[in-house]
């Protein structure tokens, strides 16, 4: 039986049994999944249907019109990165009819239809090097959701043959990844830059009596994040009396990168609580928290965890700045 008569079953059932298996999430007190534990059932059918998209997408790269509106369209990059949402693609012209018809050829225009469904955020990015998309087909991967991000990554190329590349390491090669965008939610609009934390009850402060807390300089070095992900999404929360604040600090986005500019966070009479973390842009069911004291806030999971720190009011008192190493980055507050 040929793939193009395989896919649209695989697909199908795949994307079933995903819908079958989806459960609510408490987001407030559900434990955190560590890195190398297997996907949820969820996830696993969610993975499935990527694969097969994958797969199908590879073959459909043959056509020059194809790999040409992947290339226009990624470059825009309308997140901050090199992707494009399938919605975007969708219906775009690839000379020889629309992107999804381009795809469905193989997948069948109702498996695919149930995918965009099921997947809303569904992304197509270029990754690894330079794409002279004329001449050049290359191989597409899967960002998988769920387990160990840092395991090899899967490639398959336009015969069908499946390969295997380094998470770690991006490929000197232009890759095309598909996965779920994690930059925008379930509409396609982006994520905003800043989000309220639950602030700290407090009866004692005034303007008179705080101080201003404000960041300074970050220097990252380590991101968590594997290429076929792209750019990392770095956020911190920060909390104390009188402060509730949880940013994406869109200027750090690889190791070596730096943000020599002042962000301000509000001004307490107490201590102040930083937790830095990298945001794949998954279901949130880790709670955060600095020691004993929660944020009243959740993130994706806690192997994304950057660091965290309790600072006394007395170190922004003044204007003097307090350097803390954490371990993959390092912060500068006054």
């Amino acid at each position: 039986m040929s793939l193009s008569r395989t896919l649209p079953l695989v697909l199908t059932l795949g994307l079933l049994l995903a819908a079958c298996g989806q459960q609510a999430t408490n987001t407030g007190s559900v434990a955190a999944t560590p890195s190398a534990s297997a996907p949820t059932s969820a996830q696993a059918q969610t993975n499935a249907a990527l694969d097969t998209f994958a797969r199908q997408l590879a073959v459909s790269l043959t056509e020059p019109g194809v790999r040409s509106l992947i290339a226009q369209q990624t470059a825009l990059a309308f997140d901050g990165d090199t992707e494009a949402l399938y919605s975007t693609l969708a219906s775009q012209s690839t000379g020889k009819g629309t992107f999804a018809q381009t795809l469905s050829s193989g997948l069948g225009a109702q498996s695919l239809n149930a995918l965009s469904a099921q997947i809303p955020k569904l992304n197509i990015a270029v990754h690894g090097g330079k794409w002279d998309s004329a001449r050049v087909t290359p191989w597409v991967a899967v960002a998988p959701e769920g387990g160990d991000e840092f395991a090899p990554v899967v490639a398959y190329d336009a015969q069908g043959q499946a390969h295997q590349l380094d998470s770690r390491k991006a490929p000197e090669m232009p890759v095309v990844v598909v996965g779920i965008n994690e930059r925008v939610d379930d509409t396609g609009a982006l994520l905003p830059e800043s989000l309220p934390v639950p602030v700290q009850k407090t009866g004692t402060l005034t303007a008179q009596g705080c101080y201003s807390v404000k960041l300074v300089r970050l220097d990252l070095y380590d991101d968590k994040e594997p290429w076929t992900r792209g750019k990392a999404e770095i956020y911190v929360a920060v909390s104390g009396p009188g402060i509730g604040w949880r940013g994406h600090m869109r200027m750090i986005t690889a190791p070596g990168d730096y943000l020599d500019a002042i962000q301000g966070f509000g001004c307490t009479d107490g201590d102040v609580r930083f937790y830095w973390y990298e945001a794949d842009g998954g279901s949130e069911n880790h709670a955060i928290s600095v020691g004993p004291w929660s944020f009243g806030i959740s993130n994706d999971s806690s192997d994304d965890f950057l660091g965290s720190i309790t600072m006394d009011k007395s170190l922004f008192e003044g204007t003097s700045v307090n350097a803390r190493n954490l371990g993959d980055l390092k912060q500068y507050t006054h």
